[in-house]
């Protein structure tokens, strides 16, 4: 096996991954560790933009976005004169959350990521590992994982074009339902004050404009109110297959109107799972799938993330 490179970097990839700590390459494998310091300007609107229970945690959006960031500098490395597969964020669980201090105090938490890549003709997998640590890199925990898969663009609109209809179509029946009063309808304040018993998110990340929900099933329109100089979005996921055909109209979400739908199911005992379509001018551009909610008592919740004490209180 050929060794192509074998360094401790520093190096900056991006907000979500600010410093390559180390990095191996060989003709087929790779392993890179980055780590990043959640006090950072960009980094910090998202970890303090999402509250569950009143507990600010760090989002799993972070997690899918430092997947897709290492997984494409992997495959740029190890195949430079390739063209970049279609990324697949898959199995993502998180078994810890972590909780995220506000402020951030000096020197902040830092969240490492560390990932194992093998490729091959067909394309290849990276395994993903999270875990919070010390500004020296010592572990405190670990908190998740996730397989990140090189697929084929072409297979994902032949699989996206069998369901593209039954989407759009009951998109259509949702929309008729809402008309006649047979479905509900809430519009964004109405919507994320719902939310607010249990999960917060700050204004610039409520993008849903208008949403039509009856019993499981639900679709909305959004308009992203991020700008380009933000980053990911809060949201808290676990799931089974992350993609997204249109990274470029996702960043430029901003500018563009896209819609979502969803329609849960239920599956083992308390919990709910479904797949989250996202489309622009009736196409999808994006699939969340397998997304899991497991049904939690308010009484357990506030055990396990108890309501942080007001300073009247303390007083």
């Amino acid at each position: 096996m050929m060794l192509l490179r074998s360094s401790t970097t520093g190096k900056y990839l991006s907000a979500s991954c600010q410093q390559v700590i180390e990095e191996d390459f060989s003709d087929d494998t790779a392993r890179v560790l980055v780590r990043s310091c959640l006090a950072q300007s960009q980094l910090y609107p998202i970890i303090s933009g999402h509250l569950c229970n009143g507990v600010p945690i760090c989002p799993s959006a972070l997690n899918a976005d430092m997947a897709v960031v290492v997984a494409q500098y992997i495959w740029k490395s190890v195949r430079p004169k390739t063209e970049l597969p279609s990324i697949n964020v898959s199995d993502m669980e998180v078994l810890r959350s972590l909780m995220v201090e506000l402020p951030q105090q000096p020197p902040g938490q830092h969240l490492e990521m560390e990932a194992g890549a093998k490729i091959d003709a067909k394309g290849g997998v990276v395994h993903c590992l999270w875990r919070s640590v010390y500004p020296d890199g010592t572990k405190i925990q670990d908190h998740a994982h996730c397989t990140v898969l090189y697929e084929s663009k072409g297979s994902w609109l032949q699989e996206w074009s069998k369901v593209a209809y039954m989407v759009r179509n009951s998109i259509k029946m949702l929309r008729e339902k809402a008309h006649r009063g047979s479905a509900d309808i809430m519009q964004t304040g109405l919507a994320y004050k719902c939310f607010a018993s249990f999960v917060n998110y700050s204004p610039k990340y409520r993008a849903m404009e208008e949403v039509v929900f009856n019993g499981r099933e639900g679709f909305s329109s959004l308009a992203f109110k991020t700008r380009s100089g933000d980053y990911t979005g809060p949201f808290h996921l676990g799931w089974e297959t992350w993609r997204c055909l249109r990274p470029d109209l996702m960043a430029e979400a901003r500018q563009v109107r896209l819609e979502n739908y969803v329609l849960m199911q239920p599956s083992e005992k308390g919990i709910l799972q479904g797949d989250v379509y996202v489309l622009h001018d009736d196409e999808i551009i994006a699939i969340w799938g397998g997304i899991k909610f497991k049904r939690v008592s308010r009484k357990a919740i506030d055990i396990l993330l108890p309501k942080p004490k007001t300073s009247a209180a303390r007083g």
